[in-house]
């Protein structure tokens, strides 16, 4: 049984880390989720998707973005035209792309203004009502022996229970893990990056909470820089939680360390949930900040920066590190590398030389 979330319009990562787990009519595949939008093939990864299931081992559910989608699709008017053609240009700055951008190009258009949106509201509909009625039709729960998969969390214990509320309490449950619930069956969530769990350091493994029976999987695809795809390996419906392991699949060019190093102390890790900074000195590449809600002072490339008052997830910790491991490049600076090893994020400052294989 194997286990994914997030795929956000990436299907390269999707096939690849299908291959990677060797992925057969044999084995039965959960999508927790978040199928389309802010990666670069929403539509192809939706019908990549639909044509797995026709085999009857895939099942995918549905994700907070695929159901806002479809519903800011369908909701498209003249008092909103201009509020979603925004959105469909930070889609672009961001991802060159969107879902609805993906279709209307299809069909021809690429809307150039509010009118053009509303002008392709229905033709939309109307040819993609596969697609639609694909995504309209994806279960919110899925519940077997062991396992309870749901993309955002369940807000009652009792499984059941959670039949009475809203939908999108389901599909979107900021920080899931920290819910006072202790569930009977293991429960399954993406939508929240683990990584935002971070405590010291930053890292895009599967999260297991043995007490409270939680896993959260989501390893940041098409939202974070360095973002993964994660898949979980349960070996059947009653494996013990010892026998499940996992793999995972990045882009990220990969090398190998030629020097040790080990790890710091005392790092400073900043997330999206908390980046409010202040530079206190502007560098051509990097700057010196402060972290306000810490009031740590810490030196951050520049690229990491947004406005200079806000701080992508970052963190100035030097991983630990022995010659040979394999580390996947994230950014090359001056003064080292920002890398990720065994889907932990921090900086090498050793040599790195290419891997061939």
């Amino acid at each position: 049984m194997l286990v994914t979330s997030d795929v956000h319009g990436n299907l390269s990562h999707l096939q690849n880390v299908l291959q990677k787990a060797q992925f057969s009519a044999s084995d039965l595949l959960f999508i927790v989720g978040d199928l389309i939008e802010k990666g670069p093939q929403s539509l192809q990864t939706l019908r990549y998707v639909m044509q797995l299931c026709e085999a009857g081992n895939v099942y995918p559910l549905l994700g907070n973005v695929d159901a806002w989608r479809l519903h800011m699709i369908r909701n498209l008017s003249p008092e909103n035209a201009q509020d979603f053609y925004e959105y469909l240009l930070s889609c672009r700055a961001w991802k060159g792309s969107s879902f609805f951008d993906e279709m209307t190009v299809e069909l021809g258009c690429l809307c150039r203004s509010p009118e053009e949106v509303l002008r392709m509201k229905e033709p939309v509909l109307a040819h993609f009502q596969a697609e639609v009625s694909f995504l309209d039709n994806l279960p919110t729960v899925i519940e077997t022996q062991n396992y309870i998969f749901v993309h955002g969390g369940l807000r009652e214990r009792d499984v059941q229970e959670n039949a009475k509320r809203g939908l999108f309490e389901l599909l979107k449950y900021d920080r899931f893990m920290e819910t006072p619930h202790r569930f009977e069956k293991y429960v399954v969530v993406g939508h929240w990056p683990v990584s935002l769990y971070g405590k010291e350091h930053m890292q895009l493994n599967p999260v297991i909470d043995r007490e409270k029976k939680i896993i959260s999987i989501d390893g940041g695809c098409g939202i974070k820089d360095f973002g993964q795809l994660n898949l979980l390996i349960i070996p059947n419906f009653d494996s013990p939680i010892d026998d499940v392991s996992f793999i995972s699949y990045d882009d990220l060019p990969v090398f190998r360390a030629e020097t040790p190093q080990e790890a710091s102390t005392g790092s400073t890790l900043i997330l999206w949930t908390d980046n409010a900074i202040q530079v206190l000195e502007k560098g051509a590449d990097e700057s010196r900040v402060r972290h306000l809600s810490t009031g740590r002072e810490l030196w951050v490339p520049n690229v990491f920066l947004s406005n200079d008052a806000r701080c992508r997830d970052y963190s100035d910790y030097a991983l630990p590190v022995s010659a040979g491991d394999k580390l996947s490049l994230i950014l090359k600076a001056s003064k080292g590398c920002f890398v990720k090893k065994d889907g932990v994020i921090g900086w090498y400052y050793g040599t790195l030389e290419a891997v061939t294989e």
